[in-house]
């Protein structure tokens, strides 16, 4: 197993564990599972060895460039602590060639992300986020230039710590407006990740609700040197919109 990856199994062990902390904690512990589906463009650069490319799909190209994608959370809280885990997979494969059509180039990239998150309430409204992400990338490069043909493939993956807050405000009998966001990274794993979450909220029931909004997730990370050398500098952001069941 790699070092990153034993990094995130030790991450989920202590997410898991941290519940015990919080037993203390009044209030009862409320269950919420929820799936949602995103529109999401990425820009940015990828680079593996002397392979660098830039990365401009929009949301348009996104359902053309996506073969499988897959989103889904859940979380437990009260009225002092939360405790959640997103996951996120996406497979994705893109092309795009020049105007003179001498040389063209495709990235295909499976990637899974999941952040687990500890919650501390500071006020009614008000959380202070505790938070661990671990990206896992493997990548397929491949430039063509006439009848030259290059190609690189790497997988990567890594945790990075991250601080963030979680705002909410109610308005109406059925609405509430979800704000968070967070940094991390801090040269841990990347060296930096930003995270942020807009959501409008409709309560249709004390046990359903949906939602819809806007999600940006960015990082930029490198490792390794010389032909073993790979950045990954990409954000991924679009509208979401998702259903909640709670129990």
């Amino acid at each position: 197993m790699r070092t990153s990856g034993k990094a995130a199994v030790l991450a989920i062990a202590m997410l898991s564990a941290l519940p015990a902390l919080a037993q203390d904690a009044t209030g009862e512990w409320r269950k919420s599972v929820y799936l949602y589906g995103m529109g999401v463009a990425i820009d940015g650069e990828a680079q593996i060895g002397p392979l660098s490319v830039p990365v401009d799909v929009s949301i348009s190209d996104m359902f053309d460039a996506l073969d499988f994608g897959a989103m889904a959370a859940y979380r437990i809280e009260n009225g002092t602590w939360s405790f959640s885990a997103d996951v996120t997979y996406m497979d994705l494969g893109f092309s795009e060639t020049t105007q003179q059509r001498r040389a063209s180039v495709s990235l295909d990239t499976d990637q899974l992300t999941i952040m687990g998150t500890v919650g501390r309430r500071v006020s009614p409204r008000l959380e202070a986020l505790f938070s661990l992400a671990y990206f896992d990338l493997s990548t397929q490069l491949d430039v063509r230039v006439l009848q030259q043909q290059v190609s690189a493939s790497r997988d990567v993956d890594w945790v990075d710590p991250l601080l963030g807050l979680n705002y909410r405000a109610p308005f109406g009998d059925k609405w509430n407006l979800d704000l968070r966001g967070d940094v991390g990274g801090f040269g841990v794993g990347s060296d930096l990740t930003l995270h942020g979450w807009v959501k409008l909220v409709h309560q249709n029931s004390e046990s359903f609700s949906w939602y819809f909004g806007y999600r940006y997730i960015g990082y930029d990370y490198e490792t390794g040197s010389g032909i073993n050398y790979q950045r990954y500098d990409l954000a991924q952001h679009g509208p979401g919109i998702g259903v909640a069941w709670s129990f």
